[in-house]
């Protein structure tokens, strides 16, 4: 193991044998390490023969253990608590302390002390995060087109951490360059992850995108947000050109104001077949924008539209001509599904752009989720005319079987005053018996 570590370090000069301090890190590598250490030191005295552990006056019998621990498995510090306390717990209780793993050039050294001197941890890692944090991506990405190679936490993490991580299911990318040598490190990597997420990261053109997702056949959902290519799909130094679409059953866009003309994500949303299309609207500009991307899926059954907190201009240019979010989809209609996210802030929007549906265009529309604050005066905010207008669109399409409200808070105290609030603005929808409320939103 230390020749393991004095190898890693001499490789890529990192020192992995000075005293670190472990307190005040933040990322889930550093929370757990002393529950790890502890648990690996407390195993070694046990072996010694010195040592004559008292025998315990009760066992509870396994399954009912394990249950414990489900029962825990969002609790950290009592699962940690009960790691170190019972020989017993710490198999169950690491099966959940290091399910989810946070790696950034904070704690990067301890992550890789972490992997290297417990390799019976990797096998419990299903979702992991990774975060460069070596400058830009655009200025690691620069160095690598000019010949100087990968950043030194980006090799490390491709060729010591990744190689062991074979379980991960969920896995993200942040502030990483990618050209065509880095997508074909991590081609043996990951196996088993069907969900990719991808934000800030720069390509040295669109088909290495292409080839990163191809290449971890079982990925059926993709998250992005403010990708960008160097090269863009058509540049002549390039011969790699992207194959045939990609086949996905959910696709994500996050894509705030950038101002960029190398963003990659126009190319892609024409590059995916997508079941369903989730797309956070930051601004109004970007209604037609989704419009153009809707209107091309012929695959496209299930449409999510997140709705952060809007300008005041936009807020009050909807109010002032409610037809500028009309969502206009794909025709012949193929939709299935429409979930609104109006966070804690945003029902006026969510409301309007239902109002504002064409019945022509949503004729196979069979649920609506509404996820938003229902309070009462969060729901007296939206003028009744677009209470009204949303009762009359949904009311007419014969196919909806179900409008569902989602409270979106923990508090869940205002959810009864609320739906009378909305009952009370929805006559129709209430007398065909589709409305539904939900206290509080289920954990992803």
């Amino acid at each position: 193991m230390e020749q393991s570590l004095e190898a890693i370090g001499k490789e890529f000069d990192i020192n992995f044998f000075e005293k670190r301090k472990w307190d005040g890190v933040r990322g889930t590598v550093s929370r757990t390490w002393k529950v790890a250490t502890s648990i690996a030191h407390r195993r070694s005295q046990a072996r010694t023969p010195t040592a004559r552990p008292s025998q315990p006056r009760w066992r509870l019998p396994l399954e009912l253990l394990e249950q414990i621990i489900d029962h825990l498995h969002n609790d950290v510090p009592t699962l940690r608590s009960c790691a170190l306390i019972c020989n017993a717990l710490v198999a169950s209780a690491q099966y959940y302390l290091f399910n989810r793993i946070v790696i950034k050039a904070e704690n990067f050294v301890n992550a890789v002390l972490l992997f290297v001197k417990n390799p019976h941890l990797t096998g419990h890692v299903r979702e992991l995060y990774f975060e460069a944090g070596e400058g830009t991506a655009f200025e690691s990405l620069q160095a690598l087109l000019e010949g100087k190679g990968p950043p030194k936490y980006l090799r490390v993490f491709a060729l010591v951490i990744a190689p062991r991580l074979s379980n991960v299911v969920r896995l993200a990318f942040k502030d990483v360059p990618f050209d065509q040598h880095i997508v074909a490190m991590f081609a043996s990597s990951f196996p088993r992850i069907y969900m990719l997420s991808l934000f800030d990261c720069w390509f040295r053109c669109n088909a290495d995108l292409d080839t990163l997702v191809k290449g971890h056949p079982l990925i059926h959902t993709l998250r992005c947000g403010r990708l960008c290519s160097r090269y863009g799909a058509s540049d002549q130094d390039f011969a790699e050109q992207p194959g045939s679409r990609l086949t996905l059953r959910s696709l994500k866009v996050t894509e705030s104001y950038s101002p960029t003309p190398l963003t990659l994500l126009p190319w892609l949303v024409t590059h995916v077949e997508s079941e369903t299309f989730i797309y956070s609207l930051y601004r109004l500009s970007q209604v037609a924008k989704l419009n153009q991307i809707i209107a091309g899926y012929a695959s496209l059954r299930h449409l999510h539209i997140v709705l952060p907190r809007w300008r005041k201009e936009d807020t009050r240019e909807v109010a002032e001509c409610p037809p500028v979010v009309a969502i206009v989809p794909h025709y012949p209609p193929n939709l299935v599904t429409l979930t609104v996210d109006a966070k804690l802030h945003s029902l006026f929007l969510g409301a309007h752009i239902l109002a504002q549906l064409d019945p022509h265009a949503f004729v196979r529309l069979s649920t609506v989720n509404i996820i938003a604050h229902i309070t009462v005066p969060d729901i007296e905010e939206v003028e009744l005319d677009a209470w009204a207008g949303m009762d009359q669109t949904l009311s007419v399409l014969l196919s909806l079987g179900a409008v569902n409200f989602i409270n979106n808070c923990n508090d869940t105290s205002h959810v009864e005053a609320g739906s009378a609030a909305i009952i009370k603005r929805l006559p129709v929808l209430n007398v065909r018996k589709v409305l539904s409320f939900v206290a509080q939103r289920p954990p992803k």
